[in-house]
């Protein structure tokens, strides 16, 4: 794992990545803890375990990322989200009005979302269906005990 910088709505966090996660920590004070937040990188997904003081549930966001350079990653919130019961399969799929809204007032494009879209059905089949590895296998080590 290298350093590196995450650039968010959460700000300008110091974080770690290699070719296929990142990840960064932030307190989160609803829960009293800090909250360690991973980022897919070729699933285009941002996770969360247990944020806001939730109980044995996972929040994903779907993001775009881009690299700045070799030590910054910078992900914009694509308005999707996916609240995981316990470690699946049983998940909800939320906020689709606010996508639209977006499209609507042209805050987004249908082209930033085509590669983001595809990517959300890749890390659903990869995750989900068919009893397949969630919590994904890549961030397995990098989780708290």
């Amino acid at each position: 794992m290298k350093t590196v910088k995450i650039i968010s709505r959460l700000g300008e966090i110091d974080g770690f990545a290699n070719e296929e996660i990142a990840y960064f920590d932030k307190y989160d004070p609803k829960a009293d803890k800090v909250v360690r937040h991973f980022i897919l990188l070729d699933e285009n997904i941002k996770l969360m375990y247990e944020p806001w003081g939730w109980k044995n549930e996972w929040y994903a966001d779907l993001i775009d990322i881009e690299y700045v350079n070799s030590s910054e990653i910078k992900i914009t919130d694509l308005f999707i989200d996916i609240i995981i019961e316990g470690n699946g399969p049983t998940y909800r799929m939320i906020d689709f009005a606010d996508v639209v809204k977006a499209l609507k007032n042209n805050k987004i494009g249908i082209e930033e979302l085509e590669i983001p879209f595809k990517k959300l059905q890749q890390f659903l089949d990869n995750h989900f269906h068919k009893g397949k590895d969630f919590p994904p296998s890549v961030i397995r080590p990098f989780m708290f005990a």
